[in-house]
């Protein structure tokens, strides 16, 4: 290769390199101000302290990248607690309106750059801010996650990360117990006697152990031929009982059946004569309303003197017949009292003794007109 090839190659690729420097240096913003000469300064201020925002961070307005941070510099050197100032060189083409606020991001969990968005208020006036270098903002720190989770969830994570501290602070004698039922004891170390100088309480490990021999002694008593003999004839009869029992089942099925049946039949032949009872019952009282009618129609009839009855009771002859009939039962009566007054004064019979000989204590005469 002659060395004008050569140089002309080397030429090439120094202008390649330069471009490329230049083009790394226009994406990071570290150009040099005789570069963007047109661009003007804005200046971000009322932060106190600024974190994961360096020179070259990028600044943003409604998504729209319009400049890049020039430098950062306290408000008073001397007095660095009055706070940090940040200046940013806007391209000349965009503007801000005045009242916009600045607010910056820095990098999420340490990974990546900063950035600051331009915040612009829907009812702010659209005059924008001057572009001699004068124009400045107000600026606060903000965090891409804080504006994502809310205080009220961060501070609600925060006691349910104390509630769930106190929790495992108070569940740590719980998992030492634990740990004490869990860890391994074997049978002979918890059967060993009171008297022994280390003895142990049994634990889960115990009882899974004496589950396992429990199994293996099943499984050997089952293995015998003698007892699997036993196992099967238990079966057997078992299975005999249990047809007996179905039989049995069958058999009740059928005779509650015809329980049940029969019982219908008499409740049916009961019925019925229940019902021609109450039939029967409904004609006597019916036979004996029209009885009473009829009573109650005589009686009305020999009340209004009708009929043979009723002239008997209204007849005034019948009422002095009456009276006569019993005053010469009466005189009858005086005359029977006499005679048997003067039989018992002649003699012929005793009234009032208790142990009479005979009914006449004294013969009469056959003859009584003769003496």
């Amino acid at each position: 290769m002659s060395e004008n090839t050569r140089n002309v190659l080397l030429g090439f690729f120094l202008i390649l390199s330069l471009g490329a420097f230049a083009s790394l240096m226009f994406m990071i913003g570290e150009m040099p101000e005789w570069i963007g000469a047109g661009d003007w300064e804005l200046t971000i201020s009322g932060l106190s302290e600024i974190r994961g925002i360096s020179e070259g961070t990028a600044v943003y307005l409604n998504g729209v990248e319009i400049g890049r941070v020039n430098r950062l510099k306290f408000k008073d050197i001397r007095r660095p607690g009055l706070g940090v100032q940040v200046i940013a060189r806007i391209k000349e083409r965009y503007s801000v309106p005045r009242g916009a606020i600045a607010k910056l991001y820095g990098a999420m969990l340490g990974i990546g750059s900063g950035q600051i968005h331009l915040i612009i208020e829907s009812n702010l006036q659209m005059q924008s801010l001057p572009k001699d270098g004068t124009a400045q903002i107000r600026g606060e720190a903000a965090s891409a996650i804080g504006e994502v989770v809310s205080k009220d969830f961060i501070k609600s994570f925060e006691r349910t990360v104390d509630h769930i501290g106190n929790l495992a602070y108070h569940l740590q004698p719980v998992a030492e117990n634990l740990a004490v039922l869990l860890e391994q004891r074997s049978v002979e170390s918890v059967d060993r006697p009171i008297s022994s100088e280390e003895t142990f309480t049994a634990n889960v490990s115990t009882l899974i152990e004496r589950f396992d021999n429990l199994i293996r002694n099943l499984n050997t008593v089952l293995g015998d031929e003698s007892v699997q003999e036993d196992v099967k004839g238990v079966v057997a009869d078992l299975k005999s009982s249990s047809e007996d029992i179905r039989a049995l089942i069958v058999q009740w099925q059928t005779d509650s059946k015809t329980i049940a049946d029969n019982t219908n039949q008499a409740i049916n032949r009961i019925e019925s004569k229940v019902d021609i009872t109450l039939d029967e019952f409904v004609n006597v009282v019916e036979n004996l309303d029209d009885a009473t009618k009829s009573i109650a129609r005589i009686m009305q009839n020999v009340n209004a003197g009708k009929g043979t009855a009723g002239l008997l009771v209204r007849d005034d002859r019948l009422y002095e017949s009456g009276v006569l009939t019993l005053q010469r039962a009466a005189d009858a009566l005086a005359k029977l009292n006499r005679i048997l007054g003067k039989i018992e004064e002649d003699g012929y019979i005793t009234v009032g003794q208790t142990t009479p000989v005979g009914t006449f204590t004294k013969d009469f005469p056959t003859n009584p007109g003769k003496p």
